[in-house]
């Protein structure tokens, strides 16, 4: 049961609606009435007489008013003349697949060592999926790939790395560019609904570039390990997932304007545990950047 389920609560009640309530607290109506249904259920009760516009208490929620305001207080004084103690509370974070390779894990032991007070519960996913989660509340931040949008107001980004386009292939195919690549290989192409995946299909657009897709995967690694074993070739941002495959890929730099994929860390501003996102997102740009050495360039065409 979250304490965020007893202030949206609270809102509600001093409000009448769950869009009103949505205003004063910064969140979505659609996160809200999850927040109202999932107290609900941890309750079994029902709290409101809902009507097309409105969520007027009932008797049971009439009740817990005050007992959720008690709950609420205790809970904001508890950090009352605690500044000395060691940060620490819960972190509700996501991540998409390819940080965990590196820049993840390497983070979270930043953490731990620096707060040991602070737990972390990771959930991973793609990147369009957990912004959506931290514009709810469902997540305090998350690790994701650059949004092709304007964030809105009190969303925050901070960059961690930017990973350039690679063309890989497998360890057979011979090739002098990017054109020939495409013209001998079947391309396995990542989801174009995916915020990755449009960048990629940009730059081919843009470079003119004709493609014979026969593959449109959602996971980079999956991508990766089709083409090692020989189904095709991918542009692909470059990470430490693709040291997996040891000599069995062939990755190549392209030649020219140079295409990357940045990932950062995404939260709302002043939302959920400040300090501890802080903490985070410390640990997570001091981790050291995996940079592609000595890489072979081929131009595009």
């Amino acid at each position: 049961m979250s304490i965020r389920w007893y202030r949206t609560f609270l809102a509600v009640a001093r409000h009448g609606s769950f869009a009103s309530a949505a205003q004063e607290i910064g969140l979505t109506q659609a996160a809200v009435s999850v927040h109202m249904r999932s107290l609900e259920e941890q309750l079994r009760l029902k709290l409101f007489d809902r009507g097309a516009r409105t969520a007027l208490l009932n008797t049971a929620g009439r009740a817990l008013v005050s007992r959720a305001q008690s709950l609420v207080d205790l809970y904001d004084g508890m950090g009352g003349r605690l500044e000395d103690q060691p940060l620490g509370g819960l972190l509700a974070l996501g991540a998409i697949p390819p940080t965990f390779s590196q820049l993840l894990p390497d983070a979270l032991m930043a953490l731990r060592r620096t707060h040991p007070r602070i737990a972390v519960r990771v959930s991973n996913g793609v990147s369009s999926e957990l912004f959506r989660k931290v514009e709810q509340g469902e997540l305090d931040a998350a690790i994701v790939s650059e949004a092709p949008f304007e964030f809105a107001s009190g969303i925050r980004w901070q960059t961690l790395v930017a990973e350039p386009l690679v063309l890989v292939a497998p360890a057979a195919a011979r090739f002098r560019t990017l054109a020939e690549a495409l013209r001998d290989w079947p391309f396995i192409g990542i989801t174009r609904s995916s915020w990755s995946g449009q960048l990629t299909h940009q730059l081919l657009r843009r470079q003119r570039q004709k493609i014979d897709e026969v593959m449109e995967l959602d996971s980079l690694e999956a991508i990766a390990a089709m083409v090692a074993r020989g189904f095709g070739v991918a542009l692909l941002p470059y990470s430490a997932y693709l040291r997996m495959h040891g000599d069995a890929l062939r990755v190549a730099l392209l030649a020219g304007p140079q295409a990357s994929r940045r990932i950062g860390l995404v939260w709302r501003e002043g939302k959920g545990h400040p300090a501890v996102v802080a903490a985070l997102r410390d640990s997570l740009v001091a981790v050291k950047p995996d940079r592609p050495a000595r890489l072979r360039r081929i131009p595009l065409a």
